[in-house]
């Protein structure tokens, strides 16, 4: 059982892109009692998802090599959650006693952070208007899912038809919080998050905290292209040297940040986001309901 705490993670972010996991996964990893791999996303489980096989257990152990006496050992791989059972049960088979963390947010917003965000890193076309995504993105739920930007764009969104199995297994050691109160309160979550993994919540009294993965908007593509390839390449240095990160972070901001808002939300795509999501926010209010669950107040 020692060997087995101290080569697999027992703390898992498994949901959802786009509602602040990664920051999330820098405030936990900050806290003496719990370990990062330096790695936030490894996604060892995540081929599950997409019918394909998981690679050597001995690849995901390198990870926690360094793990020594920390309570906790954290995964955050926000795909996690969209694998349903199959995934879920090989966690279970593999990983020792763990606890699961999701964030969920309002759908219509993470649609369209998610579009922004694919727009900031280049990963869509520039012709691509919100409305021109969405169609995009409807046309490609209906064929067998890939892993793929538009893919898994909008049912993403559908948390109902992901989380009550997790629920229903996990139980006490399943963690629902709300993007939108993170935003709001992120010093209350972070203390209540503690006193649910029992570690001391006073670390948290004590934190600065930062916004991380921020989607900007950018002059320069290129720049930007090697500043992206840069981050990746060396996100393990930047995890264990935060505040060096934050100052060329800011730097690089001041350089070759755009000042632009983020797309402009009009009432049209909001209303066509808002009807493709009703019926499954519905169902996820009763789930939530009937569990005695708290509510987020884009569901009251």
């Amino acid at each position: 059982i020692c060997l087995m705490k101290q080569s697999l993670p027992n703390l898992i972010i498994a949901g959802i892109h786009k509602a602040a996991t990664t920051s999330l996964y820098t405030y936990l990893t900050s806290h003496p009692d719990i370990y990062g791999p330096g790695k936030k996303e490894i996604h060892y489980f995540t081929p599950i998802r997409f019918n394909k096989d998981i690679k050597n257990i001995e690849e995901y152990k390198e990870f926690y090599k360094n793990w020594k006496n920390e309570k906790y050992a954290i995964d955050a791989s926000p795909s996690y959650i969209y694998g349903g059972k199959p995934l879920m049960h090989k966690m279970i088979d593999i990983l020792p006693p763990h606890k699961i963390i999701v964030i969920l947010r309002n759908p219509v917003d993470r649609f369209i952070s998610n579009y922004n965000y694919l727009k900031s890193k280049l990963f869509i076309e520039d012709f691509y208007t919100l409305n021109l995504f969405i169609d995009k993105c409807l046309e490609e739920e209906k064929k067998t899912l890939i892993d793929d930007d538009f893919s898994r764009a909008i049912i993403e969104g559908r948390y109902v038809d992901f989380i009550p199995e997790w629920i229903e297994y996990y139980k006490e050691d399943f963690k629902i919080i709300y993007f939108e109160d993170i935003v709001k309160n992120t010093k209350m979550i972070m203390k209540e998050l503690a006193v649910w993994l029992d570690i001391d919540k006073a670390v948290f009294d004590r934190m600065t905290y930062t916004e991380e993965n921020k989607t900007i908007f950018v002059k320069n593509k290129i720049l930007h292209k090697s500043a992206l390839y840069f981050n990746h390449k060396f996100e393990i240095f930047w995890r264990k040297n935060l505040k060096l990160k934050v100052f060329f972070r800011n730097m690089y901001y001041n350089l070759n940040k755009k000042n632009v808002d983020k797309h402009d939300r009009n009432l049209e795509e909001v209303e066509r986001l808002i009807s493709i999501y009703a019926d499954s926010n519905k169902r996820l209010l009763a789930y939530l309901q009937s569990k005695n669950l708290s509510l987020p107040d884009w569901l009251k």
